[in-house]
């Protein structure tokens, strides 16, 4: 077996590039056409790939080639390092644009929908040098994305653990029903979650605070969730809700951006209907200068809930 060392200087970004070709045309002929490369020097360039690896990638067909078992490994691999090399070809190509930095930020969508709009347009015209990539996620997994390293701050809800996560205290939202303005509850202006609990609900997929406080709330009531649809996203959310699926619990914020003029929502009377999103890193002295900077503007807009 080959070191990794002299497997890696055997490798050769374009003839993966090519092979990749290959596999999605099925036929090297056309492979070489669209690569710009004679047949015969693709077939060696294949043949240097098979002596490298120590196995055969294609096997012939009636009307081409497709790759073996080994030659599938490989595609899946080179294929996630070739987007790896096109996303190093962007962010290259952006530093000698002007761009000097750039900050990898996962957040739930209830901080998505209210907060961050406003606050990263602030962030990028004092700092229009620094990108932000942001992913929308469940607060389960925004806490597993900066824990992994695969974002460097993290925004959700505290209900989640968070495991050895520093955190500090972003925005503080207020939940709300949302319901269609026929709805039986529809003349409350507040009232408490367990009131809900005889209805039909929208429920948000995967791990979110909210979640996690309405399915303990229902524990503590010694009810079910009457959930009837699983959702991805708040905008989702209101339109089921619009077309009378159920009702629905969010942020009043994001109720207020996405569906105050045609649902009604009432203000949950809860102690947990109150609660703080957080920022989260694993050690905010060790954070890299853009993620600092765009640390202390999301801290410096932090208010207390009127």
């Amino acid at each position: 077996m080959l070191s990794p060392r002299h497997f890696l200087r055997r490798l050769d970004l374009g003839t993966l590039e090519l092979f990749e070709l290959i596999c999605e045309t099925g036929s090297i002929a056309r492979a070489a056409e669209r690569g710009q490369i004679a047949t015969s020097a693709l077939s060696r360039r294949v043949a240097e790939l098979e002596s490298a690896v120590g196995g055969s990638l294609l096997e012939r067909h009636a009307r081409g080639v497709r790759p073996t078992f080994l030659g599938e490994q490989l595609r899946h691999h080179a294929l996630n390092i070739l987007v790896e090399v096109e996303q190093l070809r962007t962010e290259l190509g952006e530093f000698a644009n002007g761009v000097r930095g750039r900050v990898r930020l996962s957040a739930s969508a209830s901080a998505v929908e209210q907060f961050l709009p406003a606050d990263m347009a602030s962030f990028t015209r004092a700092h229009p040098d620094i990108r932000i990539d942001l992913r929308q996620r469940s607060s389960q997994d925004v806490a597993a994305d900066v824990a992994n390293r695969a974002a460097d701050l993290g925004i959700c809800g505290g209900a989640e653990p968070v495991g050895a996560l520093q955190a500090r205290p972003y925005r503080t939202e207020r939940l709300v029903l949302v319901m269609h303005p026929d709805h039986p509850l529809a003349d409350r202006d507040s009232l408490a979650y367990a009131e809900a609990l005889d209805h039909e609900q929208i429920g948000m997929r995967g791990s979110s605070t909210v979640q996690v406080h309405l399915a303990r709330a229902a524990r503590e009531a010694r009810r079910g969730l009457r959930q009837r649809v699983e959702v991805d996203s708040l905008s989702a959310m209101c339109r089921m809700i619009e077309c009378r699926m159920g009702i629905g619990v969010m942020a009043l914020g994001a109720f207020q951006a996405l569906g105050e003029r045609r649902l009604h929502g009432a203000v949950l009377t809860d102690p947990w209907a109150v609660q703080t999103l957080n920022i989260y890193a694993i050690d905010f002295e060790r954070l890299s200068q853009p993620a600092g900077r765009l640390v202390s503007l999301l801290l410096a807009s932090h208010a207390p809930l009127a």
